[in-house]
């Protein structure tokens, strides 16, 4: 009878509270894990009253939509015609860009407008999901498993390609909208190329998260190894 009772009881330990090596992994995911939930849950509400802001007619939710449609040429040019507090001391060039704005935006406009921001929330948004499911799945299962090696591979190639579309139809959409605002500007291959600009700082951090999850998968196959051979 104290075999059986044994027997029973160790077949119970996986449903009970979580081991301590478990809660030492756990605690290797802080402080991301906490900031990553937080963001997340954060970005998803001002997603939803981004979109039922405008039906109840509050000024609430996403900058798209409002009455001025804007947008910035990427070319400088010297002027002198600075006054009061901006004008500048004598032999200092003072550079400025023009900045484009209608309050009489039409349905293209808008959507350019539109595409001019709307990617880069989507990657924003995207980054995130794939994170706090990264997080839940090693929180759950533990870190070094071979699906927390996978969901960080997915997440490292949702970045590098999700930043190169975001700024390709971003560039794409400002030149556009720059070219129904300014008389003497047309939107040509050249000008989208002139407009686009490479991010470098994205494409390095999602070289990094994929290397890293190739590491960790090969850290995970050496560690079942290890386990298996004692």
């Amino acid at each position: 009878m104290p075999a059986e009772v044994q027997r029973t009881k160790g077949s119970e330990l996986p449903d009970g509270p979580p081991s301590h090596g478990d809660r030492a992994e756990a605690r290797l995911l802080e402080p991301v894990a906490t900031v990553v939930r937080g963001v997340y849950r954060l970005l998803l509400v001002g997603l939803v009253v981004g979109a039922v802001g405008p039906l109840v007619g509050t000024k609430l939710g996403l900058g798209w939509g409002g009455p001025n449609v804007c947008a910035e040429s990427r070319s400088q040019f010297s002027t002198d015609g600075f006054t009061g507090r901006f004008r500048p001391h004598a032999g200092v060039e003072v550079m400025t860009r023009p900045s484009y704005c209608t309050d009489h935006a039409d349905g293209a406009q808008r959507l350019f407008d539109f595409l001019g921001g709307f990617p880069s929330v989507l990657l924003v948004l995207g980054v995130l999901f794939l994170l706090n499911r990264l997080i839940q799945g090693a929180s759950r299962e533990g870190v070094f498993t071979t699906r927390t090696a996978k969901h960080l591979r997915v997440a490292g190639w949702w970045l590098l390609l999700g930043c190169l579309v975001a700024e390709v139809v971003e560039a794409g959409a400002h030149a556009a909208l720059l070219a129904t605002l300014a008389q003497d500007y047309t939107f040509t291959a050249g000008s989208w190329l002139g407009t686009w600009q490479a991010p470098y700082a994205l494409v390095f951090t999602a070289l990094g998260i994929l290397t890293f999850a190739r590491i960790m998968r090969a850290g995970v196959a050496m560690r079942e190894d290890l386990e298996g051979t004692v």
